[in-house]
């Protein structure tokens, strides 16, 4: 029997509707669904692959497994698995306190709506504050600039209502990533992009490659990797210069103005344009197309996240959005005001937090946490570091650390000293490699989902539930099911509550308390998750395409009187770092710097075997200007090795014009992470990073775009790995 099902795909964060094909309980395929979605009918070629995926492709796993010792993998009953890991959970709580037990919350997690709020309630109920995710080696100097600068309560402004959108370093074309931290649309992204320029607003990118969003760009600059805090300092320079900042808004809700002229005065446009290495002129136009915007959102990507200064250049690109008041003001539409969880917004500054200066610290160094994580660059040392509470036990939910991490050499060791790894996955991975216990877990169609990741970040008010569209293999869990019963073998119960990230789950005082003997109820704990929605979770049941809420116009409210808070533009820490990059010295060791990439065919390390991926990327490409090329004597598809300060990869050239000389590009998270036969062609660029040194202040960031390289012959692969300690 043949049916068309609806549902939304999880694969990213925008969540888009999909109309799926069901044939005898099979996926048969799968479309975008527009009937309502405010994206229209769209859908990206993961979708496509999560259905192949569902039905076996990628070798999915279908039962849990165990590791013997010797280090190989057997099958294990899951429920017997799951008495198994929580009796050794407990023990460690026993023994060890519960700071022995950590989890870390990978890409796969971030859309498994309930096993992202249990895993939450799970940590609380043993009491521990050791929660790692992705989004620290990722985009973490977001956190640490809303955390020094401060943030406002109207938030940023839809793409819809800008005249001027400025990204640097993203490419949503092809990452789906834009609000809040770049204007555009997640889902469809470049049909938002060309109704934009249709409605006459101005475009600018800001990255080394021309890349796909570029298309769309007015205006593109394509400066050195790592020079965005230099670039956005001379920004900031000419806007105070010219006085062409918005002097209303930053009389009202900033601070600092005269200490952060004086810090930027020496970034002239000159000295950025030397070593950005772009023309003075594009730095002028930018600037002053920049301060002519009467409604501009200067946003970023994880270029800047992931490079030299990230917590600086992070910084300073929000320094010049404040400066141009690139928010919502007082008055203005709001497109989305939350359907599964109102929000009512208000113009008014949020003070600074500085989270990580309080509350839980790291064993191994003075920080505290961001957004209620800590910084995964250093669960090594937190695992390796003697002391009775240093963690011995990890669970990865959706998630491959010990690759995502890089440098290996640190990395790996680290894991091997847990006395229980645990993975929750439905695919083999590097970590899963290592885990003493893999647990197979039911992947999108198969599980009641809810589109609270994307409540706020749907262009209009939008809200979709997703019921099971096929059965789970027999084999497989649900990811939440994993942390009840877990929990409930320890003899500890949990209570599900509405999580967002910013939320203490402990001084959220709603919750549904969940039995320790009765399998929770997933529509149930849904349901309670719908109760403040201005959708019943019956009329989402009704409504399986999804609901546009028909709402009244809402606008952003005036404050009813100053709070007194206000945007720190320029405190003490970001003055120092102004100062050191001013002063730095250009690196003349290494001739090139490799930036990051990412394809849409893959979600960081998911679906780099599907077989879309597979047709179009055979190798992980070290693409490289041909100009650059021809100066090296390389042609496509010959052998190259690149070295940075503690490592060498080996992988094949391609010429690609759109990227600027000097840089050299490649995707993260391929080929083997010890040299080897790697699984795809191509080499591991975690190789070439250090989880020691450069590390970014608070966050810890390593450096994993940016990252000083030579090329060379490539010889042989032996001996690949750190070549200086």
């Amino acid at each position: 029997m043949k049916k068309k099902v609806k549902s939304f795909c999880r694969n990213c964060g925008a969540l888009c509707p999909m109309e799926l094909t069901v044939e005898d309980g099979r996926l048969t395929g799968a479309v975008g669904d527009g009937s309502a979605s405010p994206y229209g009918a769209y859908m990206c070629v993961k979708g496509q692959s999560s259905v192949d995926f569902h039905n076996g492709a990628e070798d999915r796993l279908l039962t849990s497994y165990q590791r013997t010792p010797s280090g190989a993998h057997v099958s294990i009953d899951a429920e017997l698995a799951l008495q198994e890991i929580g009796d050794q959970l407990a023990t460690l709580v026993a023994r060890y306190g519960p700071r022995s037990v950590a989890v870390f919350h990978g890409t796969g997690a971030y859309r498994s709506v309930l096993g992202g709020m249990l895993e939450k309630a799970f940590l609380s109920a043993i009491g521990s504050p050791n929660l790692f995710s992705t989004m620290t080696i990722d985009q973490s100097a977001k956190w640490v600039t809303a955390g020094r600068l401060g943030a406002m309560a109207s938030g940023k402004p839809a793409l819809e209502d800008v005249d001027l959108a400025v990204i640097v370093g993203n490419n949503p074309l092809v990452t789906h990533q834009t609000y809040p931290f770049t204007a555009g649309e997640s889902g469809a992204p470049g049909r938002a992009y060309a109704a934009a320029r249709a409605r006459g607003t101005r475009i600018i990118v800001i990255d080394p490659r021309r890349t796909e969003t570029a298309r769309y760009a007015d205006l593109l600059i394509q400066p050195l990797p790592g020079q965005d805090a230099v670039l956005f300092a001379a920004i900031a320079h000419i806007l105070l210069r010219d006085n062409s900042y918005n002097k209303a808004f930053c009389e009202r809700f900033v601070s600092q103005l005269d200490r952060l002229r004086e810090e930027v005065a020496a970034f002239t446009p000159e000295f950025a344009a030397t070593r950005a290495d772009v023309p003075v002129e594009q730095i002028e136009e930018a600037a002053r197309w920049i301060g002519e915007a009467q409604r501009p959102f200067v946003g970023s990507g994880t270029g800047p996240s992931m490079s030299a200064h990230s917590n600086l250049s992070d910084h300073m690109i929000e320094v010049v959005n404040a400066l141009v008041g690139g928010y919502r003001r007082a008055g203005d539409r709001v497109r989305n005001p939350g359907t599964l969880k109102p929000r009512k917004l208000v113009e008014r500054a949020v003070a600074p937090g500085r989270s990580w200066t309080r509350g839980d610290k790291c064993r191994t160094v003075d920080i505290g946490k961001l957004f209620g994580e800590f910084p995964t660059a250093l669960l090594p040392r937190e695992i390796q570091q003697p002391g009775p509470d240093r963690i011995r036990a990890l669970i990865v939910f959706g998630g491959n650390p010990v690759m995502a991490l890089g440098d290996p050499e640190r990395a790996i060791p680290a894991f091997e000293q847990l006395d229980l790894l645990v993975s929750l996955d439905a695919r083999h991975n590097e970590t899963t490699a290592m885990s003493d216990y893999v647990i197979a877990t039911s992947q999108h169609f198969e599980r009641h989902d809810l589109s609270i990741p994307g409540d706020s970040l749907y262009p209009r008010a939008f809200a979709q539930y997703a019921a099971p569209v096929v059965d789970k293999p027999p084999g497989v869990i649900h990811d939440w099911e994993f942390f009840w019963a877990v929990a409930a073998r320890m003899g500890k119960s949990l209570t599900l509550k509405y999580w967002s990230y910013g939320l203490d789950y402990d001084a959220i005082a709603e919750g549904m308390p969940l039995s320790l003997e009765q399998k929770p109820d997933p529509e149930a704990m849904l349901r309670f998750l719908c109760k403040d929605s201005r959708v019943s979770f019956d009329q989402l049941l009704a409504n399986p395409g999804g609901v546009r809420p028909q709402l009244p116009p809402e606008y952003v409210h005036q404050a009813p009187k100053d709070n007194g808070a206000r945007l720190e533009l320029c405190p003490d820490d970001v003055a120092a770092e102004l100062r050191a990059v001013w002063e730095e010295t250009p690196d003349t060791e290494f001739k090139y710097l490799l930036t990051c990439r990412r394809i849409l065919e893959a979600m960081n390390s998911a679906y780099r075997a599907a077989r879309r991926t597979r047709q179009r990327y055979p190798e992980n490409w070290m693409y490289m200007n041909p100009d650059d090329m021809a100066e090296e004597g390389l042609a496509d598809g010959d052998s190259a090795k690149l070295s940075s300060s503690v490592g060498s990869i080996v992988g094949k050239v391609k010429a690609e014009e759109r990227l600027r000389r000097g840089v050299i590009s490649m995707t993260h998270m391929f080929g083997a992470m010890l040299p080897g036969n790697d699984e795809q062609q191509g080499g591991y660029t975690g190789r070439l990073t250090s989880l020691e040194a450069p590390l970014e202040a608070i966050n810890f960031m390593p450096r994993f775009s940016g990252v000083p390289v030579n090329v060379g012959p490539a010889h042989s692969t032996a001996g690949q790995g750190r070549e200086n300690q």
